[in-house]
C-alpha cells in the first residue's frame, strides 16, 4: 500500500543528482539536468545542437550527408539510420504516436525532412518512443 503523495523513483533521482554533483559539480548537474528534460519526447525545451551533443556518448549517431536526408520521408530516414527495422515498423510507430522528429511527435506519414528539420544545420533526432533514441549528424 503507498503512502499519500508517493513519487516512485524519488529517492534514486535524488541520488543520481547528488553524484553527478559530486563528480561534475554544480554546473554539470545543470547541463545534464538542461539536457534530460530537453531530451524527453514532447519536451517544451527548445533543442540546440549543444544539447544534443550532450547526450551523444549515450545514444547511438549516423553521419550522413545532407543531400541524403533533405527531403527523405521521416519513415525512411527512420530505417535508413537503423533507430526502426522496417518502414512497416515505422508506420505502426507513428499511428501510435511514438515516432518523434527532434521531440515533436509527428503524425504524417507524408512528414519530410526540411532544412528548418536540422538543429543549428549541424543534427537531427530520432526517437522512437520515450527511450531509444537516434542522432543524425548532418554534414
Amino acid at each position: 500500500m503507498r503512502s499519500p503523495g508517493y513519487v516512485p523513483n524519488t529517492a534514486q533521482r535524488r541520488l543520481a543528482e547528488e553524484v553527478t554533483r559530486f563528480v561534475h559539480g554544480e554546473e554539470g548537474l545543470d547541463e545534464a539536468l538542461k539536457a534530460t528534460q530537453a531530451l524527453r519526447p514532447g519536451a517544451e525545451t527548445k533543442l540546440d545542437w549543444k544539447t544534443i551533443e550532450t547526450i551523444a556518448e549515450d545514444v547511438p549517431s549516423i553521419s550522413l550527408q545532407q543531400d541524403q536526408v533533405l527531403n527523405l520521408s521521416l519513415l525512411d530516414l527512420s530505417v535508413r539510420t537503423g533507430l526502426l527495422e522496417s518502414k512497416s515498423a515505422a508506420r505502426r510507430l507513428l499511428k501510435q504516436g511514438g515516432l518523434y522528429l527532434n521531440n515533436n511527435r509527428i503524425d504524417s506519414e507524408a512528414k519530410r525532412i526540411e532544412p528548418n528539420d536540422i538543429v543549428d544545420g549541424k543534427v537531427i533526432l530520432l526517437s522512437a518512443g520515450k527511450k531509444n533514441k537516434m542522432i543524425v549528424r548532418v554534414s
